[in-house]
């Protein structure tokens, strides 16, 4: 005759309600320090240790919020395997939550192995930005100092020249310069920035000629001056006669 199955309540004589009280504590010290398993407010406090990437345990840890912490950024010795997730993005809406997390942004691979994260520029109410509903704008102030030096040399004769100088300031750097030069009759114009500074030393970086049909001609500069270095304009009078020359340097100095 094999055994009953019988299953009975286990009860404790120790309690006055004859419960059965279980205390978890380490298996193979149950006598040592920190060996119990805390309780208190009705909960276990147990500290949650887990295998990395390479075998070893590791405690896991959570947020403020009570999420599982994720790091994202490599470290060679620990965090061979960052935690990578794809980016999601909410629903245009007045209160954005969880909920409205349902889209997905775009890129493309670009040159020099870039991917570029695709972006839409937009009026704030979502419209496209075209010709029947463009984008305003409105210029800014100057970053620098704008410079605007006027020289006018009178009754230059004919086939001589005259020069306009302008010293870049101390401490700054003298950048997109524009020149505007203008004759009654035939001159030539000719931008020159000095070498170094004091070294009186000039290299010409742009010549124009204006004509009795267009009196008025340009030069322009792109690249940076120094600050105590001359920017020069040498005027020549082509003409057959005596006559005035104008020069106006203009520029940008930060």
């Amino acid at each position: 005759m094999s055994d009953i199955d019988s299953q009975l309540p286990v009860r404790s004589v120790q309690d006055v309600d004859e419960r059965v009280l279980v205390k978890h504590q380490d298996g193979d010290d149950p006598g040592g320090v920190g060996k119990t398993q805390e309780i208190s407010e009705k909960k276990a406090h147990v500290r949650n240790f887990s295998k990395d990437s390479d075998g070893t345990d590791q405690e896991v840890l959570l947020s403020q919020e009570g999420h599982t912490q994720s790091n994202g950024d490599y470290d060679a010795v620990n965090n061979k395997r960052p935690s990578s997730q794809g980016l999601i993005v909410s629903d245009r809406d007045a209160a954005p939550s969880e909920t409205t997390m349902n889209l997905r942004p775009t890129a493309v691979v670009g040159e020099d192995d870039t991917v570029s994260q695709d972006v839409a520029m937009r009026h704030s109410n979502g419209d496209h930005i075209d010709e029947e509903n463009p984008l305003p704008t409105y210029q800014a102030e100057s970053p620098g100092d704008e410079i605007d030096n006027y020289k006018v040399d009178p009754a230059i004769a004919k086939g001589a020249f005259s020069n306009h100088d302008y010293t870049v300031t101390v401490a700054k750097d003298l950048k997109s310069i524009g020149v505007e030069c203008s004759a009654s009759g035939y001159a030539k114009f000719e931008l020159q920035i000095e070498t170094g500074v004091a070294t009186g030393i000039f290299n010409a970086v742009a010549t124009n000629f204006n004509s009795t049909a267009k009196p008025d001609c340009d030069l322009n500069y792109k690249l940076k001056v120094a600050a105590g270095i001359i920017v020069r304009v040498v005027k020549t009078n082509l003409d057959n006669q005596t006559q005035d020359l104008y020069t106006q340097i203009q520029g940008i100095e930060i």
